[in-house]
């Protein structure tokens, strides 16, 4: 893998050449069903005041079909107390062990029971985010603070709906305007492009109230000056650990590439072993299956995918995942797949830094230093 090593290290990728290399999408995430155009209420839920105690109350959002809520972690003496559907939440607090595969037996404690941890994504409480109606010539990047976001066509919610932003999902937003109600929105970026299906880039408008600032003094690197970093992937264990020379800095499990079937195929879409380093880092990456899949089990399209870095010219990242919360076996079409506050800690603290203003960080030119990623 020395050649290839090099080779990453000494090319100047341009936007456009990476985008039709790594084709449509970044080929790594795992499969999920088409994201849901229905409609969605302008304003955002406020959940009512948490109590305190040792186990406080956070909501978490449903990321399968349904997530059922039983009334007790014994397998033998349990009753299925309610069923909780997808995108809706659910208050949680807590973790228990319980009943599960050896990878993950994490459960959730809520008001009435335990819920499997699998497919929730744990949520801070909304709390209302400051409103910028002028984000300057560049812009901001946003995050997404509640369990779903309306984007539409244009700042008006009864122009048409293009996608629900979920809750941790980042965006550049390119400017913002206010509506005949008061209410601002922003303008959010997307670059997917694809010449095979004739769709350039975009925008959608989505509430600035559903959606808060992600922070200029976010972007400092995490230990800039340390030599010696490097990202070791297993993926036989599933587990991404970054080190400072020998000492481990971070230890996540992950999802990695798996096999699945297409039509009446078999295909393996698993994570390439090698020497690979961080050639290009993005914190927001829209990732879409091609039209042509569609209507079949592999069609996906993920806008905001957060906290990419990029180690291969075909699109493997390692990216924070918001559509599953299970880790520690394969189940992606490439990519690593990782919480998505371990994909934000791991782009600030690979090299080459990533400045604010910037969303395609190269860092396969002779002048930048690339984190090294081995993946075993």
């Amino acid at each position: 893998m020395l050649w290839y090593n090099q080779r990453m290290r000494s090319t100047n990728l341009k936007r456009r050449d990476f985008f039709k290399i790594a084709g449509a999408t970044a080929a790594g995430l795992a499969a999920g069903p088409a994201t849901s155009v229905s409609a969605r209420p302008i304003d955002p839920p406020y959940p009512a005041p948490l109590p305190a105690s040792d186990d406080e109350f956070v909501p978490a959002r449903v990321l399968a079909a349904a997530v059922p809520v039983y009334s007790s972690l014994d397998a033998n003496n349990r009753k299925l107390i309610r069923s909780v559907p997808r995108d809706k939440t659910i208050e949680v607090a807590g973790e228990v062990e319980g009943p599960g595969p050896e990878r993950n037996r994490t459960w959730y404690k809520t008001r009435d029971g335990f819920a499997y941890s699998a497919w929730l994504q744990k949520m801070e409480p909304y709390r209302t985010p400051r409103v910028h109606t002028n984000p300057g010539d560049w812009g901001i990047w946003i995050e997404t603070i509640v369990a779903n976001a309306p984007a539409h066509a244009e700042p008006d919610e009864n122009s048409p709906l293009r996608y629900i932003y979920h809750y941790g999902t980042v965006y550049h937003a390119t400017e913002a305007r206010v509506d005949a109600l008061g209410r601002v929105w922003y303008n959010t970026f997307d670059e997917y492009a694809s010449k095979e299906d004739n769709i350039v880039p975009t925008n959608h408008w989505v509430p600035a109230v559903l959606t808060r600032k992600v922070e200029e003094d976010t972007w400092k690197a995490t230990n800039p000056h340390t030599p010696d970093k490097r990202i070791e992937i297993d993926l036989g264990k599933q587990l991404v650990t970054c080190y400072e020379g020998g000492q481990a800095v971070l230890t996540s499990r992950c999802a990695s590439g798996a096999s699945f079937k297409i039509g009446e195929e078999q295909v393996d879409f698993g994570t390439p072993r090698g020497e690979f380093s961080a050639i290009l880092k993005m914190p927001s990456r829209h990732m879409r299956a091609p039209e042509a899949e569609r209507d079949s089990s592999a069609w996906f399209d993920l806008p905001g995918v957060p906290w990419n870095t990029f180690f291969t010219y075909e699109g493997i990242a390692i990216h924070g995942t918001y559509w599953h919360n299970d880790y520690g076996l394969p189940r992606s079409h490439g990519c690593v797949n990782v919480p998505i506050s371990v994909a934000k800690w791991i782009y600030f603290w690979t090299e080459p830094e990533a400045p604010y203003e910037d969303d395609f960080v190269q860092g396969d030119v002779k002048e930048v230093k690339a984190t090294q990623i081995l993946v075993t």
